[in-house]
């Protein structure tokens, strides 16, 4: 089987970028009988992988649209592949060979939380991606059923692969010393409560801090915000700023994702309140690291939990500040959902993702 993987995005940021990455690992190591072409929009992503069944290519196209549509399928025809995967929200519409995209339906489920001329470009291609593709590859059954349901994709096109975490976090303890360098390096206090993200308006920033200002007026620990900025973040931020607790919320800038497993241990818990996630990879990342995980009980993350987490109602702050104060005071039911969590973590592997994830190739092919 000849693989062609559209890698346009690689130099993004996001929960996107990591399952890419991820599963690309993954696929190299697991299927060496297998070619998978790797199509890049930059220069700089050229050397990324090695290996024998591998082959990188430079796609030079003026605009998003002309390198998707154009110059994807004018060089998998040209390289005579068997399957063009796109990983990321969209594929070629004119091609001869069958295509698989991965999509997530946030922004159909919440449309009102994206930008206006983001929600045009969806409700408009989208239909038409999924109508060419041969598979649309959801993250959860959740995730599938909402992209039948608003996408109106094919039913019987629509599969789901549950996604993962990466192989560093299944890692043993390093230790006290490697968690005291890693405090040390992004001043981390003692003890906190950590949040994983992009902001954005699906995360439920202002409702967490609300919910956590409440909790700390108790506990007195720290609210400790790894992520980044994303689309219409400055309102979130401004209000965390502006807020009481202010002082006590802490942005220690970029994270280097090999330092994340220590991250996670050292924090008390993980809060992820969001109102919708496709997946939310920082919920079976907490799992494999022994961090208890409060999050949302809407959109896909009671599936992803599997009832290794605590779960809250994102639109209520009260029960959003129950469950923290309950997870962070009763010490016999954290260490019952930290053991659940590591119960649960094995099925997140990247391995088992990408197996399924070719079976899904190869049943579209025989």
């Amino acid at each position: 089987m000849r693989v062609g993987i559209m890698l346009r995005h690689l130099g993004e940021k996001g929960g996107i970028v990591t399952y890419t990455k991820n599963i690309l690992k993954s696929f190299l190591r697991l299927a060496p009988e297998h070619h998978f072409a790797l199509f890049y929009a930059s220069a700089e992503h050229l050397g990324s992988y090695a290996g024998p069944n591998l082959s990188e290519h430079l796609l030079p196209a003026s605009g998003k649209f002309a390198w998707d549509h154009w110059a994807v399928p004018r060089l998998a025809a040209a390289l005579d592949l068997d399957l063009i995967f796109n990983p990321k929200l969209s594929v070629p519409l004119w091609a001869k060979q069958p295509r698989v995209l991965v999509l997530r339906p946030e922004q159909f489920v919440h449309p009102e939380l994206f930008k206006p001329l983001d929600r045009a470009y969806f409700k408009t291609f989208m239909p038409l991606y999924c109508r060419a593709a041969a598979r649309i590859l959801a993250p959860t059954a959740t995730a599938a059923q909402d992209i039948v349901r608003y996408v109106g994709s094919d039913p019987t096109k629509t599969v789901w692969v549950h996604e993962g975490c990466g192989d560093h976090f299944f890692a043993p303890d390093p230790g006290p010393q490697a968690l005291a360098e890693v405090r040390q390096r992004y001043g981390l206090p003692e003890r906190y409560v950590l949040f994983v993200g992009g902001i954005t308006p699906l995360k439920n920033f202002e409702r967490l801090v609300e919910a956590f200002a409440r909790v700390h007026e108790r506990h007195h620990l720290p609210l400790v915000v790894v992520g980044f900025n994303r689309w219409r973040f400055e309102n979130d931020l401004a209000f965390a700023q502006g807020h009481r607790a202010s002082p006590h919320i802490l942005f220690p800038g970029f994270v280097a994702d090999s330092d994340m497993p220590q991250v996670y241990r050292l924090a008390s818990c993980l809060f992820f309140p969001s109102i919708y996630e496709g997946f939310g990879i920082p919920v079976p990342e907490a799992f494999a690291t022994g961090c208890p995980v409060i999050t949302s009980n809407r959109g896909c993350s009671p599936e992803v939990a599997g009832g290794g987490a605590h779960l809250v109602d994102p639109f209520d702050i009260e029960d959003m500040a129950r469950g923290l104060d309950l997870v962070l005071t009763d010490q016999g039911y954290r260490q019952e959902l930290i053991a659940r969590g590591r119960q649960r973590a094995p099925h997140f592997q990247f391995d088992r993702c990408a197996r399924q994830t070719l079976e899904v190739f190869e049943q579209i092919l025989h």
